[in-house]
């Protein structure tokens, strides 16, 4: 009777096979739950980096050129402002301004500046970069041209312009003055993801600019 009710005490401890395959499916159901949520939380993350990288490149580059093309100043023979595409097919923008980059050569508050796409030089699968120009042109001034690459990942830079009664596609030399408003769209792509901005300044009218 003592060997009888041992056997039973053990086969009562013990787990059956079918409760240890219960067990694992539980304990694999529960690990990929909870890798799924990490993973969600990581993309997120990843996502959340890669929007504020494109946002902040859209904002400096924005502020920037909006800096520059209010301060849009024709003197002379001078005064430029031109966009539109250029042979490649891309869209340009440039203009004369009273803004001009600390780190220019002899800065004298009078330059060219010149926005581009072009593809990347050292990567021939790279997205097109996003290029600055700029020219000092006051008299005895350096005229050397400084060139940036502000960054890349570029799918898209358009370019509007408004007279004051519609938009059109380019600004050439034809007309007399600058237009109205000057509209900027860009597209970036940082890690995969897209990002579209798109903001318009007016060019203030004095006598210069007429």
């Amino acid at each position: 009777m003592s060997s009888a009710k041992a056997l039973s005490d053990n086969r009562q401890r013990g787990f059956t096979l079918l409760e240890v395959l219960i067990a694992l499916s539980v304990t694999a159901i529960i690990l990929t739950a909870v890798y799924g949520i990490f993973s969600g939380v990581v993309a997120a993350k990843e996502r959340l980096e890669s929007d504020a990288l494109a946002f902040h490149q859209a904002r400096v580059l924005f502020d920037r050129m909006g800096r520059e093309i209010r301060s849009f100043y024709a003197s002379g023979e001078k005064g430029t402002f031109l966009g539109g595409e250029n042979t490649e097919g891309r869209f340009f923008l440039e203009l004369t301004t009273t803004v001009t980059s600390p780190s220019l050569p002899r800065a004298t508050g009078f330059s060219r500046v010149r926005y581009e796409v072009r593809d990347d030089p050292e990567d021939r699968y790279a997205l097109p970069e996003l290029i600055r120009e700029e020219q000092s042109l006051l008299p005895g001034a350096d005229s050397e041209v400084m060139e940036n690459r502000l960054f890349g990942g570029i799918r898209a830079f358009l370019v509007r312009f408004h007279d004051g009664r519609e938009w059109q596609d380019e600004w050439t030399s034809d007309q007399s003055s600058p237009p109205r408003m000057v509209e900027l769209f860009l597209e970036l792509e940082v890690d995969e993801v897209r990002q579209s901005f798109r903001t318009a300044f007016e060019i203030p009218r004095f006598e210069g600019n007429l």
